[in-house]
């Protein structure tokens, strides 16, 4: 399959402080790693904008991109637009975290064509915020999102997670609201996902914090769904709400199995129909400095059933769903029908709000299925 990438991911690994509940590959800002990371992603930009590529989305993410220093950002981000070939309705799209932010930086996200901001809010309770472990507070989330939108960022978008230990349903009804009361066009809500070895895990299994039982985390999830329908913001996927055409281009590409290129360490990639990533920060810079690419390929060239997997499991995130013409696979859809967790039209099929919010089970045994019958 010919090598093409119409979206890029910049991975930026560092974080202030790593969050209680995260698992991503992030380290501590040091200047020293700064440094570091600068040299090595400027040398990998480099050897891959060759590749054939037309950008439609850019998506810079971490960590915390916004920890890099103003002098670092601008040096990468005019590497990015002065590497790649862009197109003329370029979504390009930055994380920030309210307490990274200060005016010379928006100032500069301005000025280098950054037009999307997706912003880790998380949550708007500041006893839920120390929970979590994020530095910022409740005035400074508000603060941040009013900033952006003042200065123009009119595609602005806030993370929110529910299910935190000691949140309730009035708690979250209190976020929603107040999230809302923003002229912001775009909301992600994402259940808490209690990872191996975060210090989230271990302050559970030592009862320093209990969870919300299993019944409160679904009637937060069909409250937000519902709340946000009903005022106009429409859930296009599982997690993610919009006004009409401010939907994450960029996350539909991943969905939609679009082409993307992955730059930065633990950086993923999509590419001539393999899937390959780069390796963490150290790993990543001794092939970089040696000139070479730190790609770890599993040569995973996507065969037909591989790629049914993808198409189905991708493409059933969104509201929209997914064309299935296989017999089989919509007999395994039927009997979900009848639990009210999917719709079926023609050869189309569907996740309902609740099946949305058991999609990963049906998902393992979506698979279990295909690997036996198809």
């Amino acid at each position: 399959m010919k090598q093409f990438f119409s979206s890029l991911y910049i991975h930026v690994p560092f974080c202030i402080k790593k969050c209680k509940y995260c698992s991503f590959h992030s380290i501590s800002w040091t200047e020293e790693f700064e440094k570091l990371y600068l040299k090595v992603i400027l040398k990998e930009i480099e050897i891959v904008k060759d590749i054939p590529n037309k950008l439609e989305t850019i998506y810079v993410g971490g960590g915390t991109p916004t920890s890099l220093t103003n002098k670092s950002l601008k040096r990468l981000l005019e590497k990015i637009l002065n590497s790649f070939n862009i197109s003329e309705n370029l979504e390009f799209s930055i994380e920030i975290n309210p307490a990274t932010v200060d005016k010379e930086k928006i100032s500069l996200m301005r000025e280098f064509g950054i037009n999307r901001v997706s912003i880790g809010v998380q949550s708007l309770n500041d006893g839920e915020l120390k929970i979590l472990g994020r530095l910022h507070s409740r005035r400074e989330a508000l603060a941040t999102v009013k900033r952006l939108l003042e200065t123009g960022f009119e595609n602005t978008s806030i993370d929110l997670i529910y299910g935190i230990p000691s949140q309730n349903i009035k708690t979250w009804k209190k976020t929603l609201k107040d999230a809302l009361s923003l002229d912001i066009k775009h909301i992600s809500i994402y259940e808490l996902t209690v990872e191996e070895g975060t210090k989230l895990q271990r302050e559970i299994m030592t009862k320093k914090l209990t969870l919300p039982d299993d019944e409160t985390v679904c009637q937060m999830y069909f409250f937000a769904t519902e709340f946000f329908e009903n005022r106009g913001l429409k859930k296009y996927e599982i997690s993610n709400f919009s006004y009409p055409n401010f939907e994450c281009k960029h996350n539909i590409a991943y969905w939609s199995r679009k082409p993307y290129l992955g730059v930065g360490p633990a950086a993923h990639s999509f590419v001539g129909g393999k899937r390959f990533h780069n390796p963490d920060l150290f790993q990543y810079s001794k092939a970089l400095l040696r000139n070479k690419l730190a790609w770890i390929v599993d040569d995973i060239v996507l065969d037909d059933l591989e790629d049914l997997k993808e198409e189905i499991i991708l493409g059933l995130r969104m509201k929209k769903g997914v064309v299935i013409r296989e017999k089989k696979l919509l007999e395994f859809f039927k009997k979900y029908e009848k639990e009210g967790l999917v719709n079926i039209s023609a050869d189309s099929v569907s996740f309902t709000d609740k099946g949305m919010l058991l999609s990963n089970e049906i998902f393992t045994k979506l698979l279990n299925s295909l690997e036996n019958s198809i």
